[in-house]
């Protein structure tokens, strides 16, 4: 399915958020509070906008894992373009068996990617475990709203609406439908928080961004 909706990723991650993901994406990377000198890992990394958000912000290097192989070409040509490539591997891995070492990366990135492993908690385990401790983790899910009338004008767009745009310009028929039922069976932010805690990690908070559509989760890997 990934691999079916790449070429059309970017744009329609552009027209369906009007273009607030790239703010989503470097309010997560701000809250590493990068000097220079850090390695950053960054799960579920997609066509490596996250990757590159990191490297402009102050990553020394980055390391993007995806197990989809399109979305990695086309995030390697984004590298490539930017000029990056010695500064930004991407490799083809799982969530849940990270291609690297214990305790080997100053930070973690995942950006809309973490309700996508199949077992969640095995995925946030090795986060905790690539990371050096006290390194930095922020992710971004996505989240529902709770103000009334909000909440059910977004759950009417999320439900009717993005799907059918999606299908509309990507071609793929359930992809945009899959990506709705996915955020309803992810857990509650209150839910993933005593996860990460369960996993290693502290210091974890759950902050909602434009009006708890999205919520950046951040934490330390706990010494």
């Amino acid at each position: 399915m990934f691999d079916a909706i790449a070429p059309h990723y970017d744009l329609l991650n552009r027209v369906l958020s009007a273009g607030i993901d790239r703010r989503w994406r470097a309010r997560a990377i701000a809250s590493l509070e990068l000097t220079g000198h850090e390695v950053v890992l960054d799960v579920c990394t997609g066509t490596a906008d996250v990757a590159l958000q990191a490297r402009r912000d102050g990553a020394a290097r980055v390391i993007g894992v995806d197990f989809a192989g399109a979305m990695l070409r086309l995030g390697l040509d984004k590298v490539c373009s930017a000029g990056q490539s010695g500064r930004i591997a991407l490799i083809r891995g799982d969530a849940t068996n990270l291609p690297v070492h214990d305790a080997s990366v100053d930070a973690v990135t995942v950006a809309f990617g973490i309700r996508n492993v199949e077992r969640t908690d095995a995925g946030c385990r090795e986060l905790a475990r690539a990371l050096k401790p006290g390194g930095r983790l922020a992710i971004l899910e996505f989240g529902v709203p709770t103000l009334p009338g909000l909440r059910q004008l977004y759950q009417w767009y999320f439900r009717y609406l993005l799907p059918t745009v999606g299908r509309l310009v990507s071609g793929h028929g359930s992809a945009y439908t899959y990506l709705p039922q996915s955020v309803g069976a992810f857990p509650s932010p209150p839910d993933f928080v005593t996860l990460l805690r369960q996993s290693g990690f502290t210091d974890v908070r759950a902050v909602p961004l434009t009006f708890g559509i999205v919520y950046l989760y951040t934490a330390r890997r706990a010494p």
